[in-house]
């Protein structure tokens, strides 16, 4: 009884915690496009904000790869679980139980490969992200840390760009 009860303020806490940091990376992104001179509803809207972010510090196209990357991940990694999953299960179900189906084998195999290729497509996407982060801090004279901020604790940093009084919106900054 006493740990269902424990488990049950454990999870509630969490899920406050949880909606109170995207809350606070919700009102830095409005306060940080506001402080760009862009409307602060811009900055809340899922993939229009990171898109204006792109198209303000860096280039379109860079947004669109990041789309495409996502969109990689998400299929190998899908199609790797399914492949993955019903080759298991056809490799243990062939017509004789002591013997393994060759196309369950072989299913399994390609799943497994699907699901290591997405791998790749899930290293690229933070990458992208940090270079966006890292032309962000930029934008705002502040050094390459911030980047690494902005990316693992952005309901932190974004809200001490978008209020803190010193740091000021400088513009766009092109380095290679």
């Amino acid at each position: 009884m006493f740990f269902g009860v424990f488990f049950v303020i454990f999870y509630l806490m969490m899920i406050l915690i949880a909606n109170a940091s995207v809350a606070l990376e919700l009102v830095g992104l409005w306060f940080t496009f506001r402080k760009m001179g862009l409307p602060g509803w811009k900055g809340i809207i899922p993939f229009y904000g990171t898109y204006v972010l792109f198209q303000k510090l860096w280039d379109v196209k860079q947004f669109w790869r990041m789309i495409i990357y996502t969109g990689i991940y998400a299929g190998t990694f899908l199609f790797g679980y399914l492949f993955s999953v019903f080759g298991g299960v056809f490799a243990v179900t062939g017509s004789d139980y002591r013997a393994m189906s060759i196309s369950g084998v072989i299913f399994l195999i390609l799943g497994i490969l699907l699901m290591i290729a997405s791998i790749v497509f899930l290293i690229l996407m933070p990458m992208l992200q940090f270079q966006l982060y890292k032309k962000l801090a930029h934008a705002f004279g502040l050094k390459d840390s911030w980047a690494w901020g902005l990316l693992f604790l952005s309901f932190v940093f974004l809200p001490i760009i978008g209020f803190h009084k010193n740091i000021m919106y400088y513009g766009p900054v092109n380095q290679v």
